[in-house]
């Protein structure tokens, strides 16, 4: 028999908002709620893509050239993967500082062709956003700075949107679980909860030889 000591009714009530929110994130709550909901709209929609088509290019280009600017630092730069680890391994000081550029700008060149081969602008806007603020070797144009001001406003508008529901959708289980826990049923099936974990039900697992009339419960 379990010692546990239990919360008293006006306890286990007054836990109810507690217990809606630590269950689960607002986020995995609304997606239970609305699962593959598109929270941007139309227009918001079309701008992304009018804004993150030419960025994700004009990136590109300016990756590009970035990158080729730093291979030509590393000409006996392995190909293969064990052996430019190992050779990574070796570098110091501003060798090092420029290899780690070099991997990370490859890398976000071929995410940002990816984003923009998908339609994932937040993706673009994200990657946009790191260049503009961790790479000040590389000039953004007007044009670029401003797309990117633009596209962090409609992600920062549809961030706020899903939130707003989020927020809701999580307040309306707290509501709605108070309430429950007011009442005597819920009461009720809290106890039975309470007693099957208290008194477990021990199952036999594999073959059972037949009880003596000692072990036989009564």
């Amino acid at each position: 028999m379990s010692t546990r000591a239990w919360p008293s009714r006006e306890e286990w009530q007054a836990k109810a908002e507690y217990a809606v929110r630590t269950g689960c994130t607002m986020y995995e709550r609304l997606d239970r709620l609305q699962p593959d909901t598109d929270w941007r709209s139309l227009g918001e929609e079309i701008e992304e893509e009018e804004l993150g088509t030419p960025a994700a290019a004009e990136m590109r280009t300016l990756l590009t050239a970035e990158i080729a600017r730093l291979r030509a630092l590393f000409p006996e730069r392995p190909d293969r993967t064990r052996e430019r680890g190992i050779w990574f391994c070796g570098l110091e000081g501003q060798a090092y500082n420029d290899a780690c550029n070099l991997g990370a700008l490859e890398g976000m060149r071929a995410d940002v062709h990816r984003a923009r081969r998908e339609g994932n602008w937040a993706a673009v806007t994200w990657q946009l956003g790191r260049l503009r603020n961790s790479y000040p070797e590389i000039t953004l144009t007007e044009s670029l700075l401003a797309a990117h001001d633009r596209l962090t406003a409609i992600s920062d508008s549809i961030s706020g949107r899903r939130r707003q529901a989020a927020e809701a959708a999580e307040q309306a289980a707290a509501d709605k679980e108070i309430a429950r826990r007011a009442t005597d049923e819920a009461w009720a099936k809290e106890l039975e909860r309470r007693d099957r974990i208290d008194s477990p039900r021990v199952i036999r697992v594999g073959p059972q030889t037949a009880m003596s009339k000692d072990d036989q419960m009564t």
